[in-house]
């Protein structure tokens, strides 16, 4: 079964290359973590591009073996982040927990 990318894929991927036409190679030079910070690119869309790349041979470069946990890591790391800034911008003070 041959995998296409939706349209909401196609135009994440146009606005990331500044392009409206692209090649399955300029895709496969994207970096994974470029990739995964597009707007309109979230996990499901990752997972799909890879495996459109696969079908020609290639593969995001700079993915990490387990990109599903680092995904998930990432996007923790994102959340934590406007959490501290929302938090600051109230006056409230972040700092990181003490060992004990």
């Amino acid at each position: 079964m041959e995998v296409k990318l939706t349209t909401r894929q196609v135009n994440a991927l146009r606005l990331l290359l500044e392009r409206k036409e692209f090649s399955v190679e300029d895709v496969a030079q994207l970096d994974y973590y470029t990739l995964v910070k597009t707007p309109g690119i979230g996990g499901k869309s990752v997972h799909i591009i890879r495996e459109w790349l696969s079908g020609f041979g290639l593969d995001l470069y700079n993915c990490p073996a387990n990109y599903a946990q680092t995904l998930r890591q990432q996007r923790l790391r994102t959340r934590l982040d406007r959490a501290e800034k929302l938090l600051r911008k109230h006056g409230y003070n972040v700092q990181a927990p003490t060992e004990n």
